[in-house]
Order: C-alpha cells, then sequence, then structure tokens
C-alpha cells in the first residue's frame, strides 16, 4: 500500500468516525439525561385569542388607535359583512381579518368600505379594491 493510499484510508476513517460520533453521542446523552423540570410540567395550549393577544399586543376591547405597524399611510377598511374580493388573498388592508370588530369610533386611518372612492379604476389607475363578480 503507497503512503498516498494509507492517508486517504486513515483519513476516510477519521471522517466516520467523526459522523458517528456527532450522530450517536447526542441521542445517547438525551436518552440517558434526567427530563428538566420545564418539560416535565405540562404547559397550556395558547388559544387563538391569547395568540392574538400576545403576539400583537391586542384585546378583545376594539381598537381606539392603529398600532404603529399599521401606520403607514394607507387606509385600513371595514369591508361590509359578506364581501369578497377577487384573488386568493382577501381583500386589501381589511381591518376585521387584521384587529377584529370596530368600535363605535373609528382609529385615525380607519374608513367603511366605499365603492364609488375605495374599488380600482382602470380609467384613472386609482383605487385599491377588486371585489369578486357576484
Amino acid at each position: 500500500m503507497s503512503l498516498a493510499t494509507k492517508i486517504i484510508t486513515g483519513t476516510a476513517a477519521a471522517v466516520v468516525a467523526g459522523l458517528i460520533a456527532f450522530a450517536v453521542v447526542p441521542a445517547l446523552a438525551t436518552a440517558t439525561a434526567a427530563p428538566s423540570p420545564a418539560s416535565a410540567t405540562p404547559t397550556e395550549e395558547p388559544t387563538a385569542a391569547t395568540a392574538a393577544t400576545d403576539d400583537a399586543g391586542l384585546s378583545d376591547a376594539p381598537l381606539t388607535e392603529l398600532p404603529e405597524w399599521a401606520k403607514t399611510g394607507t387606509v385600513w377598511l371595514i369591508y361590509p359583512d359578506g364581501f369578497e374580493c377577487e384573488g386568493t388573498e382577501g381583500c386589501p388592508n381589511d381591518y376585521r381579518a387584521a384587529f377584529g370588530e370596530p368600535g363605535d369610533v373609528l382609529p385615525e386611518g380607519v374608513e367603511y368600505y366605499d365603492p364609488a372612492k375605495h374599488d380600482y379604476n382602470p380609467a384613472t389607475n386609482t383605487g385599491m379594491v377588486f371585489p369578486a363578480n357576484q
């Protein structure tokens, strides 16, 4: 066996041994380790309401002011019940989808949907809503 063959064989053996060590040793360590107190205690599953509150800082109470991330200079719209837009992404800037039901007083930057004002007009290239064909 030449010197080059011995070096290649030795290197290959070391690589295989290293891969086995990386695969087997951690598996053995977690199998024999005692469970930590945090993982032994069952935790309460978050509900949709708590997840929305935790993630967006929202509660069940109607908003009186939009969150900072929503104040982008665009208008949030409150669409009529049952209203559908074209496409698969829903209606743009849907207040109800993002924040829930509005209160009696709307936050600044929130309007009720008005087809004359908000529907896309190809003649003037204005508007942002594409109502579904009904």
